[in-house]
This record gives C-alpha cells, structure tokens and sequence, in this order.
C-alpha cells in the first residue's frame, strides 16, 4: 500500500510539473520602436525574433536623401534583455558635390530594462550602441565607428494614451559629440489604429538651433503585422528639411507559427 501511494505521489508530481511546462505564455503584444525616434523601454521574449523594415526620404533646396532600407532585427537574450542588429544604406545627391554620397551603416546594441513603471514613476531601459560606418563616393572610401548610450522611458496615462521620451549622447568620430533629447505622445484610437506626434534635437553642444518634429500613423494588420507612415520637418542652422517615410515590424513566435486573430489573444472589438 505504502509503495502504491508513494508511486501515486511521485506520478502525480511529474503530471503537475509536465502540465506547468507546457502551460503557453499570454500572448506577446507587439511593441515596435519604428517609426518615430524614441524608443520604448520594452524588449522581446527570448525565442522571438522581431523584423522592422523602412525607408525615409529627406529633402531641401540643397540635398536629396534616401534611406533604404531601415532594417533592424531584435531578440530576446533573457526576460529583460534583447539583442539588436541594425542595417542602413542611404544615397545623398549634394548640389555641393560631397565626395561622401554613399553612407551604410551596421549596429549592434543591447536594450535592457532596469525598472518597470509604477504609479508616475516611468518605465526605464538603458540601450548602449556601436555603430560602424561605411561612406563613398567619387574616389574616396572611409570607415568610422560612432557609439551612442541612450536612457529610454515611459509613462501611460491612460491604456490608449501614453509618452515615451529617450535622453542620450552619441560619439561620432573623434571629435563631435551630440546629444539627443526627444519625447513622442501616441494615441491607441482602436486595438489597431495609433497616432503620434514626437519633437526631438540630435545635436552638438555649440548648436544653437537643430531639432525636429514629425507625426504618424501605425496600423496593425494582425496581432503580429504592423505598418506604418510618417512625415515631418527638421529645422538646422544651415538649412531646413523636409521628411517622410512608411515600414512594417513583424514579429516571429518561435513554437507559435501558426496566425493569430485578435479574437484568439483575447480582443473582441
């Protein structure tokens, strides 16, 4: 009797742990950091793989810009930790004929999350970056390495409408140093529709005028497809720019393949 209760009890251990392994997550929501400049302090689970994917066209009297593509893959490295790996190739034609009118870049950066917001203290992450780039034109090719460590925070007001604002410095080569400054206010209209509107300086110490605005619209074709576009315009001592540009962020489940509607996460409106 005694050894039927003892393999009783240890059956009955393995079945509650078998059935708490395969007890699935609750469903991911899909948080991209495109299209606006502030990035969230949100990261990805370890096993999913989050593709975001742009293009950005600036214009003045003086310069056309084209960023294609925009490309960043993240994934998760632990509960509070993803991996970041970033490409960009932009074009300028310069009517001052710059030697340098072919830039890529490739990037590499950790986003870690150190505190989660409670009550109006924010949400905080710390994202450090090195990037290498890669700059051509006619008859000339170079190299250089920029680094950049950025804080990321953010408050929600209400569950449509929240703020998410960064605070960082960046090294660019061996002597310009820059800061960037941004806040961004998103507005959820329906579990699929967002707005944002964002303002946002990335300059030197000495500027006396560099900052930008920009708006957007995001829209989630599925739980885990999303599109966007955006337009905006930048103010620069020299000169004034404007911009647009439109990308996608999809995220991969690792074991959860299968398309997900909004009604199976739990969204039925």
């Amino acid at each position: 009797m005694i050894k039927i209760d003892r393999v009783a009890l240890v059956g009955l251990l393995l079945f509650s742990i078998l059935a708490k392994s395969q007890t699935p997550e609750p469903f991911e929501n899909l948080s991209i950091d495109r299209p606006d400049v502030s990035n969230l302090p949100v990261t990805v689970r370890p096993g999913h793989y989050q593709l975001e994917l742009g293009f950005e066209w600036d214009k003045n009297n003086d310069v056309d810009e084209l960023y294609l593509p925009v490309f960043m893959l993240r994934t998760g490295l632990g509960k509070k930790t993803e991996l970041r790996l970033g490409l960009t190739y932009s074009r300028l034609d310069s009517v001052f004929k710059d030697p340098f009118d072919h830039v890529s870049a490739a990037s590499i950066a950790i986003k870690h999350r150190i505190a989660e917001e409670k009550g109006w203290r924010p949400s905080i992450a710390l994202q450090p970056e090195v990037n290498v780039l890669f700059t051509n034109g006619t008859g000339a090719t170079r190299h250089d390495f920029t680094y950049d460590f950025v804080f990321l925070f953010n408050n929600t007001f209400h569950k449509q409408v929240f703020l998410n604002y960064n605070a960082g410095f960046y090294w660019i080569g061996e002597t310009e140093k820059r800061i960037l400054l941004s806040a961004s206010l998103s507005f959820l209209h329906t579990h699929r529709l967002g707005y944002f509107v964002e303002g946002y300086t990335l300059r030197t110490i000495n500027e006396n005028e560099n900052y930008s605005f920009d708006a957007g619209i995001t829209y989630l074709i599925t739980p885990r497809f999303q599109v966007d576009v955006y337009g905006g315009k930048r103010w620069a001592a020299t000169s004034n720019y404007l911009f647009w540009g439109a990308g996608l962020g999809i995220r991969i489940d690792k074991g959860d393949m299968k398309p997900k509607t909004f009604k199976e996460i739990g969204i039925h409106h």
